[in-house]
């Protein structure tokens, strides 16, 4: 949309713009997080309402999504607080490290940032690469996939959270690969 066309939105067009553009974006960074699509959308919801009640602190022109992520990023460790009766998929250090890079990496093209992804999805063991596409590709619980492998839903949460510890070191040593100049 040409700049004067902007100039012609009112202050919600233009939230609703932004938002739309980074939504899917934003609730994949709050996934990665929660680990739960349904709580996802949830926290979704109350990171688009403090984004619209700061939505004048923010300088249009500036990166939307990498401001609606560091909103999203305290929106959830509060609601992880709130949660803290629930088994808990992440460390809250291995939740900031996923946090801090999904903020950098908004520098990356989506292109680049995809094939890096299925660069490391590709080193991981079948069986990894098959609890991922369970449970993210099919969309299926911790609990069923627990129930069907006959674990505890604890140990595949700690399975996920291994697992995604592995594809943030392998994308994090590609990146700085890229960034040298070499793959």
């Amino acid at each position: 949309m040409p700049e004067s066309e902007h100039q012609n939105e009112s202050r919600g067009e233009t939230f609703s713009r932004l938002l739309m553009a980074e939504r899917r974006r934003i609730l994949g960074f709050i996934q990665v997080l929660v680990q739960d699509r349904s709580a996802a959308e949830d926290v979704l919801q109350d990171v688009s309402a403090v984004l619209w009640t700061k939505f004048d602190q923010f300088e249009l022109g500036t990166d939307f999504a990498a401001w609606a992520m560091c909103v999203a990023r305290l929106t959830v460790l509060n609601w992880r607080r709130k949660q803290s009766r629930l088994p808990v998929a992440l460390s809250d250090e291995t939740l900031q490290l996923l946090a801090d890079e999904a903020v950098a990496a908004l520098s990356v093209p989506d292109e680049e940032r995809r094939e890096v992804l299925q660069a490391c999805l590709r080193r991981l063991p079948e069986e990894q690469r098959e609890l991922l596409r369970a449970h993210y590709e099919h969309g299926e619980e911790v609990s069923s996939i627990a129930q069907t492998a006959q674990r505890s839903t604890r140990s595949i949460y700690l399975r996920l959270e291994k697992i995604h510890a592995a594809l943030l070191d392998c994308m994090q040593h590609k990146n700085r690969l890229n960034a040298g100049g070499t793959l």
